[in-house]
Order: structure tokens, then C-alpha cells, then sequence
């Protein structure tokens, strides 16, 4: 069965948007909503490294932007768009960082248009 991009995303994103706590920010904040401008401000890999980013402890110090990041890798990495094979957000920014840039400049605008239904199952 062949799908469009637009199906692949919707159907990701709506899975994901299901996950316990899927972009909740600090303080019961709203992680999701300004996610996209952090990627497009900072760029894909800048907004992954800041999810993996841990506090002194060890435990995750922003762990909505991490589900973010784990749901974007997993998008990346399914059938359909397999434009990286990383399925973890710690994965996805070793791929990215050590991939070519065609690779990041494509995996950027992938994210972006799944963050657009992401954020709408998720609000």
C-alpha cells in the first residue's frame, strides 16, 4: 500500500500524540507549541542536543522537548520516509552530527511538517 508523505505524518504524529506527557514543558508548560521556531531559529540538531541536555543527577532536564525529539527521530526513521535510521533522541543528534548536510537539511524540513500535525493532535 503506498501513502503520501502527508498520510505518513498524520498517522505518526496521531500515534504520538497518544504518548503520556507528549510536549509538556517545565513547570507545566507547553513544550510543543514553540518547538518548530526552536528548529528553525537554532536548526534541527541545536533543538535535539538541548533535549538530551541532563541535569547534575543525570535525569533529563527538559523531558518534554526529549519526547519531542524521540517522536521526530522515530518519524525520521519510519517506512516511508526514512531519512535516518536513528530511533532515540541521544541517536538521532550522533546521526545528524556526524551525517552529511543534505541529510540534516532534509531531516530539518521533515521535522517541521510533522511538529505542524504533532502539536495539532497533541492540543
Amino acid at each position: 500500500m503506498s501513502r503520501t508523505l502527508a498520510q505518513i505524518r498524520a498517522a505518526n504524529a496521531l500515534a504520538d500524540s497518544k504518548i503520556q506527557g507528549m510536549g509538556h514543558g517545565q513547570k507545566g508548560g507547553d513544550a510543543l507549541s514553540g518547538f518548530s521556531m526552536l528548529i528553525k531559529t537554532n536548526g534541527l540538531l541545536a533543538a535535539a542536543a538541548f533535549s538530551v541536555e541532563a541535569k547534575a543527577q543525570g535525569a533529563l532536564k527538559h523531558e518534554g522537548h526529549n519526547l519531542i525529539v524521540q517522536a521526530i527521530a522515530r518519524h525520521l526513521a519510519s517506512e516511508g520516509v526514512q531519512i535516518c535510521e536513528a530511533e532515540g533522541a541521544t541517536d538521532l543528534v550522533e546521526e545528524l552530527a556526524n551525517g552529511d548536510v543534505n541529510t540534516l537539511t532534509r531531516a530539518t524540513a521533515e521535522a517541521i511538517a510533522y511538529l505542524n500535525y504533532l502539536k495539532r493532535f497533541v492540543a
